[in-house]
């Protein structure tokens, strides 16, 4: 009897073992988890007055349950996302210690202050989205680290300052919008296929200069058909496009409180703008 009971006792703890397996390399000596701290931290330095934020709780020991927040199998937190929230305050540099975040969406808020050059620290990072919102100060160099980023949208902030040249080195970029902000040249050469700089009068006094905007179409694999006299779009928008409606969903879907699930996806549904981003 005692036998059996001495396999059950460790069939339990291989089993505690295999569930915690994947969160305690993320526990600090005193037990405390880095990407909880890492969202307290966050949270602490937003004013968040419908309360979206309000079951992020610094006893847990696992945030994949927490509105906003997207993990992976492992129990990693790879999403972040507060889109039209109505959250204000500041960005908290602790944003950099979450250091598997893959989507960081934050846009349309009232979030000011500089943004973190924190950020730089985020290897994993392909979508960062800081628009309308009212960040302040230079864009941070560091961006130029995030060698796997390839959507940034920091458009309609206060931002000032020389353009960034180190963005020029992030070769995965396939979009990026920094429109209506206050930056200064000189312009670097950009390796997004899909860019808009228009609305800094340094740069672009009226919006119509060449190199303001643009995107540079890609080669088709296969001939189509043009249709009312418009060219077909190339890959990188039709990829631009499913990636930002996949994004949508997922806020949809998993983010949102209450979810909400779409069942009549299609094409007529996903409104876009003359950039073929949302409106």
């Amino acid at each position: 009897m005692g036998a059996e009971n001495g396999k059950a006792v460790l069939f339990l703890l291989l089993l505690l073992f295999w569930f915690c397996g994947s969160t305690i390399g993320l526990l600090s000596p005193k037990g405390v988890n880095y990407e909880v701290q890492a969202l307290m931290g966050i949270k602490a330095s937003l004013k968040d007055p419908h309360g979206v934020l309000d079951n992020w709780d610094q006893d847990s020991v696992d945030p994949c349950s927490w509105t906003m927040v997207t993990c992976s199998a492992e129990n990693l937190v790879i999403g972040l996302g507060t889109p039209s929230q109505s959250l204000s305050g500041t960005l908290s540099s602790s944003v950099g210690n979450l250091t598997n975040l893959e989507i960081l969406l934050l846009q349309n808020n009232n979030i000011s202050g500089p943004v973190p050059p924190e950020l730089g620290k985020l290897s994993k990072l392909h979508t960062l989205d800081l628009s309308n919102n009212c960040f302040t100060g230079e864009i941070p160099s560091s961006l130029g680290q995030l060698r796997s980023l390839e959507y940034l949208r920091l458009s309609n902030n206060s931002l000032y300052g020389a353009f960034p040249l180190s963005l020029g080195n992030i070769t995965q970029l396939a979009f990026l919008d920094l429109s209506y902000n206050n930056l200064s040249g000189p312009i670097p050469k950009f390796p997004a296929k899909t860019f808009n700089i228009a609305g800094n009068p340094l740069l672009c006094k009226t919006g119509s200069e060449q190199g303001c905007y643009g995107t540079v179409p890609m080669p088709m694999s296969f001939n189509v058909n043009f249709t009312h006299g418009k060219p077909p779009l190339d890959w990188n928008t039709r990829k631009r496009i499913a990636l930002g409606a996949g994004r949508g969903l997922l806020y949809l879907h998993e983010q949102c409180d209450p979810k909400i699930i779409h069942r009549d996806v299609k094409a007529a549904n996903i409104l876009l703008d003359e950039y073929f981003e949302k409106p």
